[in-house]
């Protein structure tokens, strides 16, 4: 199952005080935050990934009971927006260089990340009640989002142990790439 962290800030703001959340569903045009959550098909550890420049933290490798990681606070939603694309970034790939000597003269080495960035249909399907806003990244490349009631399980029951965890290769002529 995942593991949801407290995300009370991430109520809708519109609910006057007193009354039950799940009982009224928020207005059209009302901005909501929704929690965002991440699930990781592919074979490799995502360290960072975020939706409309909020950071949604690192994604382990999802198993068939989990997503890879948990939620955070908060992605904007307008209730009743339609046809929205979200623009999602992700570690796609690493490199790493020696660019650091320890006080034993040992050089020791630093990760250099790739990251994808690519606008995203969002599920037209959204709930009456929406509280989390889903990254999906698959193995062959493409992203899925989705706005959801409740947390979903995994699209794909996919097998924990196909997880990559060889080291990531040198990058070219050991030094760290130019942006």
């Amino acid at each position: 199952m995942l593991v949801l962290p407290s995300l009370g800030a991430c109520k809708d703001q519109t609910v006057a005080a007193g009354k039950n959340e799940a009982a009224s569903a928020p207005k059209k045009g009302a901005q909501i935050g929704l929690a965002l959550t991440g699930f990781n098909y592919t074979d490799r550890y995502i360290d960072q990934f975020s939706a409309d420049g909020q950071e949604g933290g690192n994604l382990f490798v999802s198993t068939p009971g989990g997503g890879g990681g948990g939620s955070v606070c908060c992605v904007t939603y307008i209730v009743g927006q339609s046809a929205w694309k979200a623009k999602i970034r992700w570690q796609s790939d690493a490199c790493t260089y020696n660019n650091l000597i320890d006080t034993n003269g040992k050089n020791l080495f630093e990760i250099y990340s790739y990251f994808k960035e690519i606008d995203v249909q969002v599920d037209s399907n959204i709930p009456k009640n929406p509280k989390y806003f889903e990254v999906h990244f698959f193995p062959d490349g493409h992203v899925e989002a989705a706005i959801v009631e409740h947390g979903s399980r995994p699209r794909l029951s996919l097998s924990g142990e196909r997880e990559n965890n060889s080291p990531y290769k040198q990058c070219p002529h050991d030094k760290r790439p130019e942006k």
